[in-house]
């Protein structure tokens, strides 16, 4: 299948489009509730939040680190009568019985565990402890965010990323993707960085109303942390490495990314183009006069010199994020 290429008259696009109609509706925080591993009481000063199936995070305001709390556990309702042994972190502890108490110091959470007198388990849950007025230490905060999400194009996929903090082993708990009521199917990386999400209800084409909201909660050992980013398709849009298909006699030609939306009439570009010594790699930050902005696919460099050519694109209509450089060296001999 061919590529196809846009007019460099973008003028039919007169009105800015935008991506999914969706209503919007707040977003449900608490994601599970059937909890095996019953919570009886929270000590005073702190609040409990139910993450998932057997994992809990116990909310502490304030400094965490001069906070203790006292939890109350049970194991079940229908082991009246059964001698039930307590484990944390798979370490013997001295309670017994259906239900105990439990107190949480600082930031020492665990992963608590009942079993029979014989050894059997019988239930778990794991307990974390979540700051809430206080620095986040997980995450590498990036530019203005801890989470960058961009897209490609227009047609319902797009991908966030982040990054460890170097000292810390993080792993993500739970994360949850939604414009308003409708949910957003999402992957994680294998390495645990980032996720690709796809909407699969909205039309590209459809005027996009409602923000998409992302929930991330990422722990390191027994600390919980839990970032939000809302954001419109448009805003994230990141145009894939333009194709320069022709570097011959200094004339240069490119064609739109493969992966961006069509048709170019309702979806233009605009590029960027550099013209840079040969030792320099199109990153260089210089003199903002070394840029020339076209609509055109084609450009002719004068020089008598060799050269790095260019070029990168970015959605017309919104100016936002810069696609990647695509860059051709030339090498002239004296």
């Amino acid at each position: 299948m061919g590529v196809f290429k846009c007019p460099a008259n973008v003028s039919a696009c007169s009105k800015l489009r935008s991506h999914c109609d969706c209503t919007e509706e707040k977003m449900n925080l608490i994601f599970y509730f059937a909890l095996h591993l019953t919570i009886l009481h929270v000590g005073d000063g702190a609040s409990l939040q139910v993450v998932k199936p057997n994992v809990v995070a116990l909310e502490v305001s304030g400094d965490p680190m001069t906070q203790t709390t006292t939890v109350s556990l049970l194991c079940g309702e229908q082991l009246e009568g059964t001698e039930i042994l307590w484990r944390r972190n798979g370490q013997t502890i001295p309670q017994k019985g259906k239900s105990i108490e439990v107190t949480v110091q600082a930031m020492l959470g665990g992963n608590y565990t009942c079993h029979s007198s014989a050894g059997e388990l019988l239930n778990h849950t794991l307990v974390l402890v979540k700051p809430v007025d206080f620095q986040k230490a997980i995450l590498t905060h990036t530019g203005e965010d801890y989470i960058t999400c961009t897209a490609s194009n227009y047609n319902g996929v797009f991908h966030c990323s982040w990054r460890w903090d170097s000292a810390r082993n993080g792993l993500v708990v739970l994360f949850r993707a939604s414009r308003g009521s409708e949910q957003i199917s999402c992957s994680l990386d294998s390495d645990q960085s980032g996720l690709r999400c796809e909407e699969l209800k909205c039309s590209p084409h459809a005027e996009e109303v409602t923000r998409i909201s992302l929930t991330l909660l990422v722990r390191n050992q027994y600390r919980l942390e839990e970032h939000h980013i809302s954001f419109f398709i448009r805003e994230i849009i990141k145009p894939d490495k333009v194709d320069i298909v022709k570097a011959e006699d200094d004339e240069f030609k490119w064609e739109n990314p493969k992966t961006w939306s069509t048709p170019c009439t309702y979806y233009p570009l605009r590029y960027e183009v550099k013209v840079l010594s040969h030792r320099r790699s199109c990153d260089h930050i210089g003199n903002h006069s070394e840029s020339n902005y076209t609509n055109e696919t084609e450009y002719k460099v004068t020089s008598r010199k060799s050269y790095t050519f260019c070029v990168r694109a970015q959605d017309f209509l919104t100016n936002q994020v810069w696609s990647e450089w695509s860059q051709q060296k030339v090498h002239k001999h004296k």
